[in-house]
């Protein structure tokens, strides 16, 4: 059922690990850059919170030792739009406290890039977890999301920081 768009969503999550991977590591001056007019954090910051979100979703993929529980309600209509669109708008949602960024090592922030790339890209989840329409990753606003809803919003919000990041990158 899923596996063609879960394919997908791995393939852009790669795809965006290798980008903040080479950037991380081949263009670390990059990461103090800030310009307030785009955003008011850095793009160091940006990664950072991009690498929390991310090792925030490992648990409800099976990263941790307890298996995700079961949420009692599914998606609702401002997650299903905002997948369906594949955007989300600048500047509305708030980060959880637990995924606010802070100022990481370049070290720091390639390893654990190189780590989530591993978790997320090498080892495929089981069709029947991607099949599964029970919601387990539960998200601020957007409700309870399927694994599959799960990896597409992760993709979505990875690259909707990679955008500020590009942002930053032509104003500075």
């Amino acid at each position: 059922m899923g596996s063609g768009r879960a394919a997908s969503a791995v393939a852009q999550l790669a795809g965006q690990l290798d980008e903040i991977t080479r950037m991380v590591r081949f263009e670390p001056a990059l990461l103090e850059l800030r310009v307030d007019a785009v955003s008011h954090w850095s793009i160091g910051q940006q990664v950072d919170h991009v690498l929390k979100v991310l090792e925030a979703g490992q648990r409800f993929f099976g990263g941790s030792q307890e298996p995700p529980a079961r949420l009692s309600s599914g998606m609702n209509l401002t997650g299903h739009l905002l997948l369906a669109l594949g955007w989300i708008p600048r500047g509305v949602g708030k980060s959880p406290r637990g995924v606010l960024p802070a100022d990481r090592t370049v070290d720091d922030l390639a390893e654990r890039a190189a780590r989530l790339r591993s978790f997320y890209c090498d080892t495929p989840l089981p069709e029947a977890v991607l099949a599964d329409p029970t919601p387990v990753f539960p998200h601020p606003y957007f409700g309870g999301l399927t694994t599959l809803q799960g990896l597409r919003f992760l993709g979505l919000h990875t690259r909707h920081h990679l955008k500020i990041v590009a942002d930053i990158r032509r104003a500075a």
